[in-house]
């Protein structure tokens, strides 16, 4: 580790602790906002829509920090972010904050969904080659097996044959099915 790396590690560690005690200091404030508005009891349901800040509710979205993570499907906004309502948010005239943010989502999905479409056309592929490779090798050393003059050297050859056979006949019952047909 470099000077200059230790130094940009310590910068950034007090540039999120800076964010961490504003985000901090703007969460007691409405917490002490909250308060006032409880106390002088209006009746409604106020408690109900303004709600305690959780600490989980201001957890950073994994979405941003681990692209490739399981289950993303199941993250949720905390609710300070549909208090209005969904569709007020959605809506030109209050910024489109949430469809912005909507349509990111759509398209980091679209993006995993394409590099998973292409990961799987790559592993049939490599299904396709592993099954072709064993081949080769089985009929590579069946030649050596009918060219071989010494006994000990046929045998040798006959067995690996029969291993590269095996691997063969194993890859085509393990990928049946699941493989790219030969080309």
């Amino acid at each position: 580790m470099t000077a200059n790396s230790t130094r940009e590690g310590t910068r950034t560690k007090k540039e999120i602790q800076k964010v961490v005690a504003r985000v901090n200091k703007y969460v007691r404030s409405y917490q002490r906002a909250r308060q006032a508005i409880l106390q002088l009891n209006t009746g409604g349901n106020m408690a109900e829509r303004y709600q305690e800040i959780q600490p989980e509710d201001l957890a950073v979205s994994k979405e941003v920090t681990e692209e490739n993570r399981f289950g993303q499907g199941t993250s949720k906004l905390a609710w300070f972010w549909m208090m209005n309502g969904e569709q007020s948010q959605l809506n030109g005239g209050a910024g489109g904050f949430m469809e912005e943010f909507y349509r990111i989502n759509w398209l980091k999905a679209r993006a995993r969904r394409d590099r998973w479409k292409e990961e799987v056309s790559l592993v049939r592929h490599e299904m396709l080659w592993t099954g072709l490779w064993f081949e080769y090798h089985k009929n590579m050393w069946e030649k050596r097996a009918l060219q071989s003059t010494e006994p000990g050297k046929q045998a040798y050859a006959n067995k690996q044959m029969g291993l590269w056979s095996d691997f063969a006949k194993k890859a085509r019952f393990m990928f049946q099915g699941k493989q790219l047909e030969c080309i």
